[in-house]
């Protein structure tokens, strides 16, 4: 079973406390969508996704830069 708050939180290197704080809910509701993820609201399910969405994309980003660097380095 894929649960989108423990991928969230590998995802982005943060615990479900800094999860929680990010979203603005208490830990204990994080802590009750393991055991009942049918909990978890379409918004909240919506701005996990986004969140993981948002730092793949800058994953994406620094690693365009790395590349421009190395080929800029490498023309030097």
């Amino acid at each position: 079973m894929d649960l989108l708050h423990i991928r969230a939180c590998e995802i982005l290197g943060i615990s479900r406390q800094e999860l929680a704080d990010k979203l603005g809910i208490s830990v204990a509701t994080i802590n009750s969508w393991t055991s009942d993820p049918a909990r978890i609201s379409q918004t909240t399910k919506l701005a996990l996704e986004l969140m993981i969405e948002n730092h793949e994309l800058k994953m994406i980003i620094i690693k365009a830069k790395e590349a421009q660097e190395a080929i800029t380095n490498f023309k030097e």
